[in-house]
């Protein structure tokens, strides 16, 4: 009894565990994969959290690389507004300096938040998992009787 019980409970344990790992690995692919389309309103976005700089003073400043005249920036920062439409200049800004802006704004304390997310999972897992093995080891044999702890055993009449 006390071997399947034990069998049972490490076979739960590996099962979870090795979902736990599929699940992290999905999770990193996913995070470091070139073929997921970059967002480029999201990368404005985190440029704005990170320099400190308007959306606007960006459009001007990836203009610099690109012979854009003032009135353009205007006209295109116009058009931003009003539909959402980033221009070819700004698209290439942020697609040169997309690791930069992404090592930027992990370091502003993202990536901190999911650690410690993490780690309290962890621990609250382990909770868990501790918690299951003491009432399967110890808890239920001591309060179950003798006859229900072998009904398994019974086959049909």
């Amino acid at each position: 009894m006390n071997n399947l019980n034990i069998d049972a409970i490490v076979a739960i344990c590996a099962l979870m565990l090795v979902w736990y790992l599929v699940r992290a690995h999905l999770r990193m692919t996913q995070k470091n994969s070139q073929t997921d389309s970059i967002l480029m309103e999201d990368y404005l976005k985190k440029i704005t959290l990170v320099t400190g700089f308007s959306v606007y003073d960006t459009f001007c400043k990836s203009a610099e690389g690109w012979r854009v005249s003032a009135d353009k920036i205007e006209l295109d920062f116009r058009i931003y507004l009003s539909s959402q439409s980033i221009p070819f200049y700004v698209k290439d800004f942020i697609r040169k300096s997309q690791k930069h802006i992404d090592e930027l704004y992990v370091a502003k304390g993202n990536y901190f938040t999911d650690k410690r997310l993490l780690l309290f999972y962890s621990f609250l897992t382990l909770l868990f998992w501790g918690g299951a093995v003491l009432l399967c080891l110890y808890v239920f044999p001591h309060i179950l009787p003798d006859d229900l702890g072998n009904i398994h055993l019974a086959g049909p009449p």
